[in-house]
This record gives C-alpha cells, structure tokens and sequence, in this order.
C-alpha cells in the first residue's frame, strides 16, 4: 500500500490504524503508554491549540480563517455583556477563539519566518499537509506520515520552541524525539515516491524578538532516529501478535534507580 493523499481531512488522517511519528515516540516510552494514545482521548492543551493555529496561520490560511477566530471581551459581570457572550458563542460554534494578544504573536511569528532568507525560500513553492501512506516492509505495520510542507528541496517542518539556537533546539530535539520524526519522514517519502529528501527544522520562538531559526538534519542524527524507530516497529509488531501492551516493568520488577548523571557529575567542595 502505497498512496499519496491530498486535503485529507486532519480527524480522518489521526483516525486511521498506520502508525504514526507521534505513536511511535509512545512506545518509545512504554507500549502502555501508546495504548493509552489509541484508544483513549486527549484533551488539547492550550499550547497544543496555540501550535496548531500557528501552524495553520503560516501554511494553511484558508484552513485558519475557516476554524479560528478572533475572541472580543465581553463583560459577563453584567446582563447585556453575558447575552451578547452567549450569542457569540453560537455563532462561532466549533471555532476555536483567539485572544487579539494571540493573534498579535501569531503576525509578529509569521513575520520573522518570511524575514528569514533560507525559511521563505522553502515556503514559496510546495504543499502542505499532504498525507503519505505505505507499509513498512520488514514488519507489514502501516505508516503513515503527515509533513507540514513539501517542496523539491525536501521536506520542512515547523516547529515553536522556547529557544531556537542550535544548543537549546538541540535539546528539544532529543527530549521530544524529533530526531525519530525526520528518520521517519524521510524514510517514508522514500518509500512512497522513491526519491531520496533531507528534512529541515524551521523554529520559530514563541516570545519576542520570535526569532526563527533553519536546521537540516544531520546524517548522524537521522541514524539515530531511524534505529529508534525501527525497534519501536519491531515491539509494536510483538506487542500486537502477543496481545500485550506492557508498561515500564512487564513483570512487576524493582529496579535500583540512581540520580541522572548530569545531576551526580559534580565536585565536592573543600
């Protein structure tokens, strides 16, 4: 199975069973864990909401315009703002509001990504949220991959970030398995249409001056993440023919645990 997709609705792409990057990052913590994110639900919070409108605001305006809007004050402490409230609310129903602060951020965020010579260089010519479906070969899983943009460079992804600089990406890139994700984008582009691509991080900080910030990812930081990925489908391949979703001990062992090694490297004072 091998398909490209095209305005494929966003709850019809998570509703699916191919795994995705953000399963994976799941059972990279426990298969418990990527259970839970199946068949459970999640509630979006703030962040993930404010992420969700940036990423509409830079890639997909149509799509913002048609499910954010813009939030006026009302006084709910007196009658006429409090029905003047619950009008809006019906009118705007299944909108999600933006406070004018909020949508301030998201112009000043939009700014310095077209300001950033490389960053609008691969925004003027590509797609966006085209959906890429295949199946993995070695484990007969289906994947599936969702970039945020396409071009002939590769693919780019755009990410928020308290601190866009090379050491403090590099930081979240590790703690929030990005290197997993461009392991996985690329190795399922190639799969889908047999061309080889790099992957780009285009970050973006979310306080002022919101400065942005271009990567391409590293060789070595592809190798890691394609190994990683690699054994999280191997164990979702087991934990499906076993019927077993274990957490952090399957056996209920205690484990000695010990201070991280950042924390215990430290020389005792005289």
């Amino acid at each position: 199975m091998k398909r490209i997709v095209r305005n494929l609705p966003i709850r019809e792409y998570h509703s699916g069973e191919a795994i995705s990057h953000s399963g994976i990052v799941r059972l990279l913590r426990s298969p418990e864990h990527y259970l839970q994110y199946k068949t459970g639900s999640v509630e979006p919070t703030p962040a993930m909401e404010f992420g969700s409108a940036f990423h509409h605001f830079i890639l997909e305006p149509e799509v913002f315009s048609r499910e954010f809007v813009l939030a006026p004050k009302f006084d709910k402490r007196t009658k006429e703002g409090k029905s003047a409230a619950e009008k809006w609310d019906e009118e705007n129903e299944g909108k999600h509001p933006l406070a004018a602060e909020q949508i301030d951020t998201l112009a000043a965020m939009k700014a310095s990504v077209f300001n950033h010579a490389g960053a609008a260089r691969m925004l003027s010519e590509g797609e966006a949220e085209t959906s890429l479906f295949w199946t993995d070969e070695c484990t007969g899983l289906p994947c599936r991959i969702r970039p945020d943009w396409m071009g002939k460079f590769g693919i780019a992804d755009l990410k928020t970030a308290c601190d866009a600089g090379r050491e403090g990406f590099g930081k979240a890139i590790a703690n929030l398995g990005y290197d997993v994700q461009a392991a996985f984008y690329i190795d399922g582009m190639k799969a889908v249409t047999g061309k080889p691509v790099d992957f780009y991080f285009i970050v973006v900080e979310k306080s002022a001056p919101f400065a942005t910030a271009c990567y391409v990812a590293s060789k070595e930081m592809v190798e890691v993440g394609r190994a990683k990925y690699r054994g999280a489908l191997e164990l979702l391949k087991w934990c499906q023919g076993n019927n077993s979703f274990p957490g952090y001990q399957p056996g209920g062992e205690i484990e000695t645990i010990d201070l991280p090694r950042w924390a215990a490297d430290f020389e005792t004072a005289d």
